[in-house]
């Protein structure tokens, strides 16, 4: 998909494979090898979970920034342990448990279909892959396009979250407005709120809660998706989020009619 839509990556490592080509795509031994042939600045890791640790420890120490980890099932400790080392090395970590990220027509890293996405000035953040694209597809059939689509991933332990997402979107020039994804469980919603409440974002958020009939303690499709009691429910977030000066829709197809009346903060 990458190479079909002219977002042909520049270098790809399998060890045992160097030397090799992948549809005109040359492979390395390790990461280094790449990173001293090839001008890198990003890395997509797509392997089995049982791969993962030598991977990402291999990109943190040759310093590439940001790495989107595209691996689902990560245990919990190896996810910390990884972050950690990122956070030593100050390389920002994508996911675990991440779609990756489009900027269309400009950058595509991940699982998500370029075709499917509409250049626009509507960044969009989500904890689902799945609910990301229907969003962007829900904003296409509106006649609006986004500027950049960031899944960061529903595990309970991530990298980028919503908050520092929503951050980067605030200080991005192409992107007018912020459309977030959120679901039960975790204070990524709570704390993004924060920011608009405090006026360290003034872009207008337009935010969907998922979860809204799951029952407290049980797990709501994603690993970081689970409350134990009334703090960390959709009713919680969304009454939290309103009163913070959040745009907070019912059904995500509502997202288009919001953004058509909200404008900055202190407009």
């Amino acid at each position: 998909m990458m190479i079909d839509h002219g977002l042909t990556p520049v270098a790809g490592v399998t060890p045992g494979k160097g030397g090799t080509l992948v549809s005109g795509v040359p492979v390395f031994d390790s990461v280094d090898a790449a990173v001293a042939s090839e001008a890198v600045n990003a890395s997509l890791v797509m392997v089995p979970a049982v791969g993962l640790r030598d991977a990402v420890l291999e990109a943190i120490e040759s310093g590439i920034s940001p790495i989107v980890l595209m691996v689902d099932g990560v245990p919990l400790g190896l996810s910390e342990e990884l972050l950690r080392a990122a956070r030593m090395h100050g390389v920002t970590i994508i996911g675990p448990n991440s779609p990756g990220l489009i900027t269309p027509g400009k950058c595509l890293l991940g699982a998500l279909h370029p075709a499917k996405f509409t250049a626009g000035d509507i960044a969009v953040i989500s904890r689902s892959g799945g609910m990301m694209s229907t969003i962007a597809y829900t904003l296409a059939s509106a006649g609006l396009g986004t500027s950049t689509c960031l899944g960061i991933g529903g595990d309970s332990v991530i990298g980028l979250d919503m908050p520092a997402a929503a951050l980067l979107a605030e200080q991005d020039p192409d992107s007018r407005a912020i459309v977030i994804f959120g679901e039960i469980g975790t204070t990524q919603e709570e704390r993004l709120g924060a920011l608009v409440r405090t006026g360290a974002i003034t872009k207008p958020v337009i935010v969907y809660i998922a979860g809204t009939a799951a029952p407290a303690g049980i797990r709501y499709s994603h690993a970081g998706a689970k409350t134990d009691g009334e703090s960390g429910t959709a009713l919680w977030k969304k009454k939290r989020l309103a009163e913070d000066g959040v745009i907070v829709v019912d059904r995500y197809v509502d997202i288009p009619a919001a953004l058509a009346s909200a404008s900055p903060k202190g407009a």
